[in-house]
């Protein structure tokens, strides 16, 4: 498995993860809430459609960081805002460890196919610890 910090921010991620790609290098890749496929059951307004979905800094060495804005309106609060990002070996792990780990928590996205080619599920645990569990299915992923 890989662990990926993940840090989510209140609207001013993009500014946050430029600013670290400026100091730290790697590859920058930015998607904003605007990339995402439209879904009634998920609308963003047009305040946060600029806002960013998923930030990614690649160093050279194979590790990353994540960065997010929180999703509009959400509850956030500065210094809880990181969550454990583990990439996992199958599918089948991250059905089994969203199952898993949920267990006395809250699921706050249930293991699923994603837009992104990735299998991915998150929670926050029963110690009130937020995890994210990935797949990137081979050959449609550029983290491998």
């Amino acid at each position: 498995m890989k662990a990926i910090p993940y840090i989510s921010f209140n609207g001013d991620c993009e500014e946050a993860v430029r600013f670290y790609n400026s100091i730290l290098g790697g590859t920058l890749e930015i998607l904003t809430f605007r990339d995402m496929p439209p879904d009634p059951s998920m609308p963003v307004s047009d305040a946060w459609k600029n806002k960013v979905m998923h930030a990614s800094i690649r160093f050279d060495n194979g590790n990353y960081l994540y960065f997010s804005d929180s999703w509009e309106g959400s509850a956030f609060t500065k210094g809880d805002n990181i969550t454990i990002h583990l990439e996992v070996p199958s599918e089948e792990a991250v059905y089994e460890f969203v199952k898993k780990m949920a267990e006395g928590g809250t699921v706050t996205m249930n293991a699923q196919k994603t837009f992104w080619n990735s299998v991915y599920g998150s929670l926050v645990d029963k110690f009130g610890i937020p995890w994210g569990f990935e797949y990137s299915i081979p050959g449609q992923a550029d983290r491998e």
